[in-house]
């Protein structure tokens, strides 16, 4: 049945605002009313055939009840489309910022991917001795990025995993972080003091060292009497049966809570072998290859600059520097990372003052770290981890 024209003449007045006040109620009402119907009539045809008949007669008779019909349909049509709207506007916007990220930290040479990864390494490698990690990276869309990979450390000649890490960008701000160690307490026994120090008590340390059976390795944090340049720091170990591999530097009073009494729990230093980045690799090899939607990616093979074991000194001593001002360069990074350290007052300091080192991570036999007991320079001694043998000897 059509609708009548008074319902018609009072919808347009009840739409446009014009109803008077008490018809307006009377409609409000009515239209409740009809929405409750339908509800309960929806209920009921679902009782059963006979039930179903009577009621699409019932419905096809009633003037009230074809008008909420209507009424409710046109509410459906309006909430589906705004639906259907609302999900095209995600989608698009799903597909731009995707595209956006993409775009982002693929810009530039290196990428910026690249260059946060590198950051990212390199403020671990300088601020947790004798730790590496290795990173891979998963741009995402609204302009995020994921960074994962497993934290490892030298014991013996094996890199041992020791932990995962986690890191989410917004842009080039470093959003969240995680360290999730394989065991707890992995990080609390790094210690160090400065030569002028009235030192820690090592006791404990050399009488667990000594208790370790033969065929185990381990890894020691190893502090001084003396400051020592780094070649004469590498000259110490060219005749001993281990390997010194990562350096504690004097940075001056430029770790927020140490010097107390001269002990050292945030140290800044740098592994011994060198953190390169981008610009210090040599290209041997270029290939490039397309991707989806006229992305082209390329590949690089290159290499490092070499090494000597047991010296270049200055060459060391110079990645350090410039490691430290690339970090500098990414506060949203490195004060996450490394909130406890003034990156910019320790470069001031070893520009200043030189790369005077006073501690070290060693690593080799138990029984070879127990020798540095009777080593006139070693003020004292921490141990860190502990395993079964991994070791070639010297």
């Amino acid at each position: 049945m059509k609708l009548s024209e008074e319902f018609k003449r009072k919808m347009k007045s009840y739409m446009e605002g014009t109803l008077p006040e008490e018809e307006r109620i009377v409609m409000e009402s009515e239209l409740e009313k009809m929405e409750l119907y339908q509800s309960y009539m929806e209920e009921m045809m679902g009782d059963g055939e006979k039930t179903d008949i009577k009621l699409r007669q019932w419905h096809s008779d009633s003037p009230r009840l074809n008008e909420a019909r209507i009424l409710r349909k046109g509410k459906w049509k309006a909430r589906l489309s705004t639906a259907f709207t609302l999900i095209s506007m995600f989608l698009v916007f799903t597909v731009i910022t995707s595209i956006g990220t993409m775009v982002f930290y693929q810009w530039g040479e290196p990428d910026r991917g690249e260059q946060y990864r590198d950051v990212v390494i390199s403020t671990v490698r300088v601020t947790q001795p004798n730790m590496d990690l290795n990173l891979s990276s998963n741009a995402g869309p609204y302009v995020g990025m994921q960074l994962t990979g497993e934290i490892k450390k030298q014991v013996g000649a094996a890199r041992l995993a020791i932990g995962e890490f986690t890191g989410s960008f917004f842009f080039n701000f470093l959003r969240t972080y995680d360290f999730a160690w394989n065991k707890q307490g992995q990080y609390n026994n790094v210690i160090f003091q400065l030569p002028e120090s009235e030192g820690f008590n090592s006791d404990a340390d050399w009488t667990r060292l000594n208790k370790l059976p033969e065929g185990t390795v381990a890894e020691a944090y190893v502090s001084y009497h003396k400051y020592f340049t780094t070649d004469e720091l590498l000259a110490q170990f060219k005749d001993k049966n281990l390997e010194a591999v990562w350096f504690a530097v004097d940075v001056g009073n430029n770790n927020k809570f140490d010097h107390n009494n001269g002990v050292i729990t945030q140290p800044i230093g740098f592994p011994s072998s060198p953190i390169w980045h981008s610009d210090d690799m040599t290209v041997t090899d270029i290939s490039e290859s397309k991707e989806g939607w006229g992305m082209k990616v390329t590949m690089r093979s290159a290499t490092a600059p070499s090494v000597d074991t047991n010296g270049d000194g200055d060459l060391r001593n110079a990645n350090f520097i410039k490691t430290l001002k690339l970090i500098q360069q990414y506060p949203s990074i490195t004060k996450r990372l490394a909130p406890f350290h003034d990156i910019e007052g320790a470069i001031s300091y070893v520009e200043e003052h030189g790369i005077r080192i006073f501690g070290a991570v060693v690593t080799g036999p138990t029984k070879e770290l127990l020798k540095l007991k009777d080593d006139p320079l070693v003020s004292g001694i921490r141990i860190g981890e502990v395993t079964l043998w991994d070791w070639t000897d010297k």
